[in-house]
């Protein structure tokens, strides 16, 4: 306490020191505090933040484990889903058509998406091929429009509700002619 005291007055009195690295009394520092990293003063700091650790932690930005929380909820509810069958207009776990499941399992993870490939796609911020996570939506074009959405499970692959006939299955993304997009 003392320390911090006296880097206090050193900074109110404009003093322009580097650091302060020992402290002032002459009595041997404790066991506990010789564990903590010695404080140093920062010349024409302001008096709160005059003081600091060496030991400071990386903070990972919100918009960082926001998505990483989000993407595992997409992906676990996409997995979960797999095997339920194809229904045309299908937006329930009865059956789902391609952009039913992609709004389904989206508003599970508190994301609303319109009903619609293309629709979905213009909502979307367009990501390159490089850049695209897990959890993302591949939109399968022809033209201007999108005619397929899935989810992206890495490793060029899309979780997705196909065709008539099939289920919600992962598969290898078939062609080039794909845009991906991240609404997370």
């Amino acid at each position: 306490m003392a320390l911090l005291n006296r880097a206090r007055m050193l900074v109110l009195a404009g003093v322009t020191a580097a650091a302060v690295v020992a402290p002032v009394s002459p009595v041997a520092p404790s066991p506990s505090a010789a564990a903590a990293p010695a404080p140093q003063v920062v010349a024409g700091a302001t008096p709160s933040a005059a003081v600091a650790t060496k030991t400071r932690k990386k903070r990972t930005s919100r918009s960082a484990r926001s998505f990483a929380v989000r993407s595992a909820r997409v992906m676990s509810t996409g997995r979960s889903l797999v095997g339920v069958p194809y229904r045309y207009g299908g937006t329930t776990p009865r059956g789902f058509d391609c952009s039913g499941f992609t709004s389904y399992v989206y508003r599970r993870a508190g994301v609303k998406l319109p009903h619609s490939a293309t629709a979905q796609m213009y909502k979307s911020r367009r990501i390159s091929r490089s850049s695209a996570r897990k959890g993302d939506l591949v939109f399968f074009r022809s033209g201007g429009r999108a005619y397929h959405v899935g989810i992206y499970a890495g490793k060029n692959r899309v979780l997705h509700s196909p065709r008539p006939g099939q289920r919600v299955h992962t598969a290898r993304i078939w062609t080039r002619n794909v845009t991906f997009g991240r609404v997370l």
